[in-house]
């Protein structure tokens, strides 16, 4: 996957951003460029954080369920 990363002068600062990534919207801004790359990967780290978080929810919630459909089938078996 290519990745566009774009570094602009905005301001007093830097503004870092990813480009070209659809429904992909991250931005940060520092004083020099260095810093906004730097902080640009910070944010993306923490999106990264944050999905593999909602992953492991979600997978705990489908084991959930699945145990639970697993015990109804049992139940229907049994009776």
């Amino acid at each position: 996957m290519k990745v566009n990363i774009v570094i602009e002068k905005d301001g007093e600062g830097y503004m870092a951003r990813v480009a070209d990534q659809q429904n992909l919207f991250v931005f940060a801004f520092a004083c020099s460029e260095e810093e906004a790359a730097t902080e640009l990967k910070h944010v993306v780290d923490m999106l990264l954080d944050y999905h593999l978080e909602q992953v492991n929810n979600e997978q705990i919630i489908s084991n959930k369920l699945a145990v639970r459909v697993e015990k109804q089938a049992a139940q229907i078996q049994g009776d």
